[in-house]
C-alpha cells in the first residue's frame, strides 16, 4: 500500500513539474494597515522599455491591457528563463509561430532572470530563436506588473504567456501550452482585428 501511494505521489510530482516552473516562497502575513499619516505607496511604474541591445520595444500599462509600439496588431509576451525546461521546450514552436504570421504577430520573450548580453545572445543563437527577446532592466518591473494586471501571484510559474491584440488583454496562458492551442487563439486574435 505504502509503494503505491509512493509511486502515486512521485508520478504527480514529475508530471507537475514538466507543466511549468515557479518557485514557491513562503508569504508573510499580510502588512499592517496603514494609518492616514503614513506616506503613502509610491506609484507603480506604467512605462517599460523592453529592449535586447539593438532593438527596444515600449509597453504603456493601459486600462485594458498595455500600448505596446510595434506595428503587429497581436503580441504574444512569454516570460521565460533560460534554466527552465518547460521554456526551453517551447521556443520552438514560438519561433515556429513567429514565422508563420510574420507581420501580423509579434512574439516578445522577456527574460525573469539576470543575465549578461554575451550570455543571452549565445542562448538565443543556439536555440533558434528568431523572435524579440529582451533582456532589459524593466523586464521585472514589466513582469510584476502584468502578472498583478491578471491578478497572478508575484512569484508566477513559468513560462507564463499573454497574447494582446491592439494591445487590449485577450487570454494568457501558465505552462507550457499546446501550439496549436496557442495558434488556435491567434487566429481567434486576428479575427477580431478585421
Amino acid at each position: 500500500m505504502n509503494t503505491k501511494r509512493l509511486l502515486l505521489t512521485a508520478s504527480l510530482a514529475i508530471l507537475l513539474g514538466f507543466t511549468g516552473c515557479g518557485e514557491k516562497k513562503n508569504e508573510q502575513s499580510a502588512a499592517p494597515a496603514r494609518s492616514k499619516t503614513e506616506a503613502a505607496a509610491p506609484q507603480k511604474k506604467e512605462s517599460f522599455l523592453l529592449g535586447n541591445g539593438k532593438e527596444t520595444i515600449s509597453a504603456k500599462l493601459t486600462e485594458k491591457g498595455y500600448d505596446f509600439n510595434v506595428t503587429e496588431p497581436v503580441v504574444l509576451i512569454d516570460f521565460f528563463a533560460t534554466w527552465c525546461p518547460p521554456c526551453r521546450a517551447e521556443i520552438p514552436h514560438l519561433a515556429d509561430l513567429q514565422k508563420r504570421y510574420e507581420g501580423k504577430l509579434k512574439v516578445i520573450g522577456v527574460l525573469i532572470e539576470t543575465k549578461s548580453t554575451a550570455a543571452m545572445n549565445r542562448f538565443i543563437e543556439g536555440h533558434g530563436i528568431n523572435y524579440f527577446v529582451s533582456n532589459a532592466p524593466d523586464n521585472i518591473d514589466f513582469a510584476t506588473t502584468t502578472a498583478d494586471m491578471l491578478h497572478q501571484p508575484k512569484n508566477f510559474s513559468i513560462p507564463f504567456m499573454i497574447l494582446f491584440v491592439k494591445g487590449k488583454y485577450f487570454r494568457h496562458y501558465i505552462g507550457m501550452v499546446p501550439e496549436e492551442m496557442i495558434e488556435s487563439d491567434i487566429k481567434e486574435a486576428l479575427g477580431e482585428v478585421k
